[in-house]
């Protein structure tokens, strides 16, 4: 499971994931449904290419997910959580294989929806550095 958080000031309570169990019966609250996941180290931009932003620097621990497709109806709370979520003061992700799976402080970039079929399937990108990681 992949938890995200988030909040604009110290004294805000965390926000996290909208609920997903009128789709997603099983699914624990203020996770999402994972879909695939890969690790890897990177600089902290990229571009949505896949050029890095600054290719002399890899320097940053890289987790890029994909949702598992859900009804477009479900999309529009989980991709306005993802765009305040990016906006927000403090951001957090914890996932079981990322970070010795406690939770860490990460930038979110590459956010991507597409339709297919009455179908969303999101995938973006999350980066958190390396020395925060380790």
């Amino acid at each position: 499971m992949l938890y995200l958080r988030y909040k604009n000031l110290p004294t805000d309570p965390w926000t996290v994931v909208p609920s997903l169990s009128s789709v997603f019966p099983s699914q624990p609250i203020g996770s999402l449904p994972i879909k695939d996941v890969r690790m890897m180290s990177a600089p902290e931009t990229e571009t949505s290419c896949g050029c890095a932003g600054d290719s002399t620097t890899d320097d940053h621990y890289i987790l890029r997910a994909e949702i598992n497709p859900m009804p477009q109806t479900a999309t529009s709370p989980i991709l306005l959580f993802l765009l305040r979520f990016k906006e927000a003061t403090y951001r957090e992700v914890q996932y079981l294989y990322y970070a010795s799976g406690s939770f860490t402080t990460v930038e979110l970039s590459l956010l991507d929806c597409k339709a297919n079929n009455s179908m969303s399937e999101i995938s973006f990108r999350l980066a958190a550095p390396i020395a925060d990681v380790v």
